[in-house]
C-alpha cells in the first residue's frame, strides 16, 4: 500500500511538471536541436576541449526533434510522450553534461556547463523531489556508462571547491522550488479571500433585490383574504386573481435571492475549505431534484435542453439541500455541454436504488479524460482539457456529496464518454441518522407538562436524537421561557391545572415577534399537543387552540421520531394551523386517482377539523355518497374507470342513490390541471359549482370552503 502511495504521488508530481512545461515543449526542441551542431563546432575548432564527440551530439538532436513536433504528434503519442519527456529531459541535461564532464576529466568548462545544465532543470521542474530525483539519476547513469567505456573515472581537472558550489547551487535551486510553491499556496489563499470580496459585492445588489421586493409589497394592498373578493373588485383596477398572482411572483423572488444567497455560502465555503452547513438538510427526493435541475439550469439555446435524456427514473429519498444539490447537477451539465459539438453528442441522467446505497449517474459522450488525469479531477483549481474556468466546480461536487454521507466518482473512456456517479447512503441509515443528530443539536425543544414522568420520558427519546431539551412544570412558566429563548418546538399537555394547554397555546399564537429574538415567530412555531384523553375528545380543544397536531401522552418513541421528521427534515414545510378556521367535523369527500393529491388535502382539511374521506374514482365515490354523509366533494375531473364529468353527472341524476337524498344540493368543487374557459364550461354544465386549478394552495382552498360549506 505504502509503495503504490509512493508511486502515485510521484507520478502525479511527473504529470504536473509536464503539463506545466506542454506549451514549451516545442521551444525545448529546438534548443536542442540548434545548440549541439553549435557547441560541437565551438568545443572542437573555437575553444578545443580535451574530449568532443559528434555522435553524442547527433544522438541529442535525435532526442530532440520529437520535442520540436510534439503537437503535430497523433493523440495516441501525445498519451505516452509524457514518459519520453521525462527520459529525453534525464538525458538531454543531467546525463550528457555529467557524462561529458567525467569525459573532459572535470575540466573547468564542463563543471560550468554541468551546473548551468543543472540551473535550467531547476527551472523546468521546479519541484525539488523532481530535481533531486532526475540529477541523481542523470549523473549515475552517466557515472556507470564512462566507467563501462573506459574502464575508469579521470578527475584530472577536478577541484575540491567544485563539490561545496555544485551542492550549493543545487540547494538554492531545492530551496527556490519550495519558495514558488508556497508562494503558488499564497495565491490561492489570496483568491480564497478574494472570492469573498467578490461574495460581498453580489450580495450587496441581491440585498437590493430583496429591499426592493420588501418596499414593493409595504405599498401593494395586502394580499386579499377570503372574505374580501367584493371590496377589492370595486376598489382597485388589478383584478384580485391578477393581485394574488403579483403577490405570489414577489414571494417567489424572495426565495429566488433566498437559494442565490445559500449558494453563494456554498461556494464560500468550498474556496475556505470549510464543511457544509447541513442545517438546511431535509429528505429530498431524487427525481424531483434532477427535474428541478434540467428544468432550471440556463441554457445557451433551447436545443441544448434535447441534449439531455433520463433515464430509469427510479425515485430514492436522500439526506441533504435541495438547491444546493441542484447547483451540483448544475456543474456537471455546464461541465458536459461544454462539448456539446461532439458529433453524436447527449447526456444521459440515471438513477439507481439498492439495498446498501442508491446512485444518480450522469453520463456524456465527449472527449473523455485520460486516465492518467482521473484522480485529480476532484483537486480545488485544476482542469482538464477547458481553455476557461478555474478549476472548483468538481471540487464543489464532491464536497457537496461528502456532506451529504455520499461520494462522487468519475470514470471515463477517453475519446468516448465520461460518468460521474453519485453516490447516497440510504435515507433511513446509520449514516443518515448520525447527520441528523448533528444537526438536531441546534435545536431547542421546549416540553411543558406538569407530570414529571411524561418529561422525562420526551426528554429520553429526544435526547437519543441530541436534541437541547428545556421543561416547563406548567403554563405560565412556559410563557415566560418563550419570552428569553427561542425554541423550534414544543411539546405541551393538554391537562394541567391552572391554565390548561390549549389555553396557553392561544396565547403563544396571540403573541407578536420577539424584540430580542427576532426570528421567533409566534404563529409559526410548531406546538404539539400531549394528551391521554381520546382524540375524539380532545381534538376540537388542540385545533381550536392553534396546536398543529395531537399525540399521545406519555407518547412512545415512534411518536417523537415522526415528529423530528415531520417538523426538521421534510421537504415540504409543515402546515401550521390555522385557528380562524374550523370546520367542525364537516364531511368532506375527495375522489381523485392522485395519492399525493388527496393525500395534501386531506392533511390541510383535518388539520381545519374536517371528517375526511378518499375515492380513487368516480365508481368508489358514488359507494361512498350511499353509505355516508358528506357537505362537500371535491372531484378531479380525469380519473380511469368513471372520470369526475360522468360522476358528477350521475350523481346530479340521482337514479344510482336509495339513501342519499342531497345529490341536487351538495356542493361539488373540480380538480383539473387544465383551467381553460372550455374545461371550466364543461365542469359547470356536468353540475360542478366551482373549480380549483392544480397545483393549488391553502388560500385556494379556504376560498372555496368558505364560498360553499354553509357552516
Amino acid at each position: 500500500m505504502q509503495k503504490n502511495a509512493l508511486y502515485n504521488k510521484l507520478t502525479s508530481k511527473f504529470l504536473l511538471a509536464f503539463e506545466r512545461n506542454e506549451p514549451d515543449i516545442p521551444i525545448i526542441g529546438m534548443l536542442s536541436l540548434l545548440g549541439h551542431p553549435l557547441f560541437y563546432f565551438i568545443w572542437s575548432h573555437t575553444l578545443p576541449q580535451p574530449y568532443e564527440n559528434l555522435i553524442c551530439r547527433l544522438i541529442n538532436v535525435t532526442v530532440g526533434i520529437p520535442f520540436v513536433f510534439y503537437k503535430n504528434l497523433s493523440e495516441r503519442l501525445k498519451k505516452i510522450f509524457p514518459v519520453f519527456f521525462f527520459i529525453g529531459i534525464t538525458f538531454l541535461l543531467p546525463f550528457f553534461f555529467s557524462f561529458m564532464l567525467h569525459k573532459n576529466e572535470w575540466n573547468t568548462t564542463w563543471f560550468i556547463s554541468t551546473l548551468i545544465a543543472l540551473a535550467i532543470l531547476i527551472l523546468l521542474i521546479e519541484d525539488w523531489i523532481l530535481i533531486l530525483f532526475l540529477s541523481i539519476t542523470g549523473y549515475s547513469l552517466a557515472f556507470l556508462t564512462v566507467w563501462l567505456l573506459d574502464g575508469q573515472i579521470r578527475f584530472t581537472y577536478f577541484e575540491w571547491l567544485y563539490v561545496p558550489t555544485f551542492f550549493f547551487l543545487l540547494l538554492v535551486g531545492v530551496i527556490t522550488s519550495h519558495r514558488k510553491q508556497t508562494a503558488n499556496q499564497t495565491k490561492i489563499s489570496m483568491l480564497q479571500s478574494l472570492s469573498g470580496s467578490i461574495a460581498h459585492e453580489m450580495r450587496n445588489p441581491l440585498h437590493s433585490i430583496a429591499n426592493a421586493i420588501s418596499s414593493l409589497q409595504s405599498i401593494l394592498p395586502d394580499k386579499p383574504g377570503k372574505k374580501e373578493n367584493d371590496k377589492y373588485s370595486q376598489n382597485h383596477e388589478l383584478s384580485r386573481s391578477g393581485l394574488i398572482s403579483l403577490h405570489n411572483i414577489i414571494e417567489e423572488s424572495s426565495k429566488t435571492v433566498i437559494r442565490a444567497n445559500k449558494i453563494i455560502d456554498s461556494v464560500l465555503t468550498n474556496l475556505q475549505g470549510q464543511s457544509v452547513d447541513r442545517n438546511t438538510f431535509r429528505q429530498i427526493s431524487a427525481i424531483s431534484s434532477v427535474h428541478d435541475a434540467i428544468c432550471d439550469y440556463s441554457y445557451e439555446s433551447p436545443d441544448d435542453r434535447n441534449l439531455i435524456k433520463v433515464l430509469g427514473e427510479k425515485d430514492f429519498d436522500f439526506f441533504g439541500d435541495k438547491d444546493i444539490f441542484v447547483y451540483v447537477l448544475f456543474n456537471l451539465i455546464k461541465n458536459a455541454l461544454y462539448y456539446k459539438e461532439k458529433p453524436g453528442f447527449f447526456i444521459e441522467i440515471s438513477t439507481q436504488t439498492g439495498s446498501n446505497g442508491n446512485t444518480i449517474k450522469v453520463r456524456d459522450t465527449g472527449p473523455g479524460i485520460p486516465a492518467s488525469k482521473l484522480e485529480r479531477v476532484f483537486d480545488d483549481f485544476y482542469t482538464s482539457g477547458k481553455n476557461d474556468g478555474i478549476g472548483l466546480g468538481l471540487s464543489f461536487c464532491k464536497r457537496v456529496l461528502t456532506s451529504f454521507g455520499g461520494q462522487i466518482t468519475c470514470n471515463s473512456k477517453e475519446n468516448e464518454w465520461t460518468e460521474f456517479i453519485l453516490q447516497f447512503p440510504l435515507y433511513h441509515s446509520k449514516k443518515a441518522e448520525n447527520l441528523k443528530k448533528k444537526v438536531l443539536q441546534g435545536k431547542n425543544i421546549l416540553i411543558v407538562d406538569n407530570n414529571s414522568s411524561n418529561r422525562r420520558i420526551v426528554e429520553k427519546y429526544l435526547n437519543e436524537w441530541h436534541c437541547n431539551t428545556k421543561h416547563a412544570h406548567n403554563g405560565i412558566q412556559a410563557l415566560s421561557m418563550l419570552v428569553q429563548q427561542h425554541f423550534d418546538l414544543i411539546l405541551m399537555s393538554l391537562e394541567m391545572p391552572t391554565v390548561s394547554g390549549d389555553e396557553v397555546v392561544r396565547q403563544i399564537r396571540r403573541k407578536k415577534h420577539n424584540a430580542q429574538f427576532p426570528t421567533t415567530n409566534y404563529k409559526q412555531i410548531p406546538i404539539i399537543g400531549l394528551s391521554n384523553r381520546s382524540e375524539s375528545e380532545a381534538k376540537q380543544r388542540y385545533l381550536r387552540s392553534g396546536m398543529n397536531e395531537l399525540i399521545p401522552a406519555p407518547p412512545r418513541r415512534k411518536h417523537i421520531h415522526a415528529l423530528l421528521e415531520k417538523y426538521f427534515f421534510s421537504e415540504t414545510e409543515p402546515l401550521i394551523h390555522n385557528t380562524d378556521t374550523s370546520l367542525d367535523n364537516a364531511g368532506i369527500l375527495i375522489v381523485d386517482d392522485n395519492h399525493t393529491s388527496r393525500k395534501f388535502i386531506s392533511f390541510v382539511l383535518e388539520r381545519m377539523g374536517a371528517r375526511v374521506m378518499q375515492a380513487k374514482n368516480g365508481e368508489e365515490a358514488l359507494e361512498h355518497l350511499e353509505k355516508n354523509d358528506y357537505e362537500l366533494i371535491f372531484m378531479d375531473m380525469e380519473m380511469p374507470v368513471l372520470n369526475g364529468i360522468n360522476t358528477t353527472r350521475i350523481i346530479r341524476d340521482g337514479k344510482r342513490f336509495k339513501r342519499f337524498g342531497k345529490y341536487r344540493e351538495i356542493p361539488i368543487i373540480a380538480l383539473t390541471g387544465n383551467t381553460d374557459d372550455a374545461n371550466i364550461t364543461l365542469a359547470k354544465q356536468s353540475g360542478m359549482n366551482d373549480h380549483l386549478g392544480k397545483p393549488f394552495g391553502k388560500e385556494d382552498l379556504a376560498r372555496v370552503l368558505s364560498a360553499w360549506l354553509k357552516k
